[in-house]
């Protein structure tokens, strides 16, 4: 199983773009051989949800027929659920996990998680993890979906003549994409996506809880091209040569978006609270890594830097991986593929939530 699993490719599905990773492990190395990306036409996938499947299916199939460096020969993929549909949540249980009771530990975990999802048991799939345990209780880090939505994603791939190993909830693809195993400390993580931003805090080694926030490249977007009466294309490309660079542009889209900056930056203060008042034996936040398309922003991290006073980085899709020599991916392009990076490194992984 776990063989044939290492053969797999990651492909990460979104509202208006899909991407594809695939890599190979030699020796103690591992080398990103394989990549694509294809925009998806707004109507096929709408707030993660497929209301398209036959186009979508098409989709796919041309994306993995025409991927760039090595061909995939593999019909087996990891793939991940939309990340506003999912919940993940560390629960506390009051017993020890062992052997004797571990068949009864998805019924004590069904019983808990229904006081954090507005979701009933018999709707939902979920997937857990032990993170640590006393004498008399255990830390579980659980991970649930709608099974309308897994069922609807599991039967795309099927059709595409592929075989689904994994569907994994995205903020763990994402970390482990960015994050090493030597990390220490609490971090933030931005997922600034085009069509939405969602924000992960990672402490003690595990993802803690995962939130969206109201904001994403493409209201930026929106916004600059109103503001300055711009064509999207055009605003598009003052978003990424002038970013929030002050020198550049006359400091025009600094002007034009401190607002949503501004918004973004109450809503990361708001999780850091959160995460205070509600996780008492958590870790101090220590920095805040931004990833995705939007974290090709000029100056976003040193404007977040200044209104957060914390260090906050670009992250790096390439952190546990190189490229194959054959593949020509710039710095910018490749943070766009962070979650099929991270779904395409789980296929190298024995069976681990993370």
């Amino acid at each position: 199983m776990f063989g044939q699993m290492q053969q797999a490719f990651g492909l990460d599905l979104s509202d208006r773009t899909i991407r594809l990773a695939k890599c190979k492990k030699i020796g103690k190395k591992i080398i990103l051989t394989s990549y694509n990306e294809s925009a998806v036409p707004n109507d096929i996938v709408i707030n993660g949800e497929i209301q398209q499947p036959d186009k979508l299916i098409k989709l796919i199939q041309q994306l993995i027929k025409t991927a760039a460096g090595q061909k995939i020969k593999t019909k087996n993929v990891i793939s991940v659920l939309p990340e506003t549909k999912t919940f993940i949540k560390v629960l506390t249980l009051p017993n020890q996990i062992n052997k004797k009771n571990l068949e009864e530990t998805p019924k004590l975990i069904e019983k808990e998680i229904i006081n954090h999802i507005p979701l009933a048991p018999e709707e939902i799939y979920f997937d857990w993890q032990l993170l640590e345990q006393g004498s008399d209780w255990s830390s579980v880090l659980v991970g649930a979906t709608p099974k309308n939505l897994v069922d609807s994603y599991y039967s795309v791939l099927q059709n595409c003549g592929l075989t689904p190993y994994v569907l994994e909830i995205e903020a763990a693809a994402i970390v482990r994409s960015l994050l090493s195993e030597k990390e220490k400390g609490a971090k933030i993580i931005i997922d600034f996506g085009a069509m939405r931003t969602g924000l992960i805090i990672f402490d003690k080694n595990t993802i803690q809880f995962t939130v969206s926030l109201p904001i994403s490249g493409n209201k930026i977007t929106e916004a600059i091209a109103k503001t300055l009466k711009l064509d999207e294309k055009k605003a598009e490309k003052a978003k990424l040569v002038c970013g929030l660079d002050r020198e550049k542009c006359e400091g025009a889209m600094l002007k034009v978006l401190m607002g949503s900056i501004n918004n973004l930056a109450e809503q990361i203060k708001k999780a850091i609270i959160f995460y205070k008042t509600n996780f008492v034996s958590g870790n101090e936040i220590s920095e805040i890594i931004i990833c995705g398309g939007g974290a090709n922003f000029l100056k976003i991290d040193e404007v977040l830097k200044e209104m957060l006073n914390l260090p906050v980085k670009i992250g790096n899709p390439l952190n546990n991986l190189s490229l194959d020599k054959k593949i020509s991916l710039s710095k910018n392009k490749i943070l766009s593929y962070t979650s099929a990076i991270g779904l395409a490194l789980r296929s190298l992984q024995k069976e681990k939530f993370i």
